[in-house]
């Protein structure tokens, strides 16, 4: 047990630093956000590359590194998603009325450009280290995304404890599609999903070869997805997570949807 306090603490303080550091980016004044945007973009690349020149890397040092250059790389998306550059197709609030599978389709167009260029990312992803001994660059980048899509569907079907303080003001008509009742039984599942995952990198991280680079690698990817349960129990347990990062978010209104609150408006009925 006291193996895995060195790669979750690693992945605890990335974690909540890079989240944080991308928050604040978003607090930035909009006039610094093309500068911004452009950074993410090389960083990307940088990072990409970096998942072909690791390839035959492995050891501790390559493990930690590959899970920071995919926490890197995912974070240049996140940016580009917050601060406006990459949403979707639709950017206005949620149009009252709509039937549950209406308002479905109308919340996946308000991040179906986002989603289309992870999906892109992951595949050249999968290109560059096809066959290649250290993919924790890939894995990481992965497990975050499918871990992400769980809390999204999870927050649309009805978290009892959804918070709007990580929107920034461009992004608020996002709020609109949060819907703001109970949901036990997707709750119920989106948490057993992030803790069947969790479980299951935990036993594979236990079960690891003998070398140092595959323990650590797969240490690190079950510390990550411990750190997305704990993302899953905080949208239905009430967590003050947004706490984490209120360094990072000096503009916080403190916007947290519960299922006591009213409809809001463009919400389904």
């Amino acid at each position: 047990m006291m193996a895995f306090l060195l790669p979750l603490a690693f992945a605890a303080l990335l974690w909540w630093g890079s989240t944080g550091f991308v928050l604040a980016l978003t607090r930035l004044p909009r006039r610094r956000f093309d500068a911004v945007a452009i950074a993410a973009l090389v960083l990307g690349l940088v990072g990409t590359a970096a998942a072909a020149a690791m390839g035959d890397a492995t050891g501790a040092v390559s493990a930690y590194a590959g899970f920071a250059i995919g926490l890197l790389v995912w974070g240049c998306h996140e940016a580009l998603f917050l601060l406006g550059y990459v949403n979707g197709s639709r950017r206005d609030a949620c149009p009252p009325g709509l039937s549950p599978v209406r308002r479905f389709f109308a919340s996946a167009e308000t991040v179906i450009h986002h989603e289309a260029l992870i999906a892109a990312h992951a595949l050249v992803l999968v290109a560059v280290s096809a066959g290649a001994a250290n993919q924790v660059i890939l894995h990481t980048f992965v497990l975050l995304w499918v871990m992400r899509l769980s809390a999204k569907l999870m927050i649309f079907f009805g978290a009892p404890n959804v918070s709007r303080e990580f929107l920034p003001h461009h992004l608020e008509y996002l709020g609109t599609y949060f819907h703001p009742s109970r949901n036990a039984a997707a709750s119920l599942c989106a948490v057993g999903f992030a803790l069947a995952v969790t479980v299951g990198m935990g036993m594979s991280a236990y079960d690891a070869p003998g070398d140092v680079f595959h323990w650590t690698s797969r240490a690190l990817l079950a510390s990550l997805a411990g750190l997305a349960l704990f993302e899953h129990v905080a949208l239905v347990a009430p967590i003050p997570d947004s706490v984490l990062w209120s360094w990072a978010m000096k503009d916080g209104k403190n916007k947290t949807i519960t299922n006591d609150m009213q409809p809001l408006p463009g919400d389904a009925s």
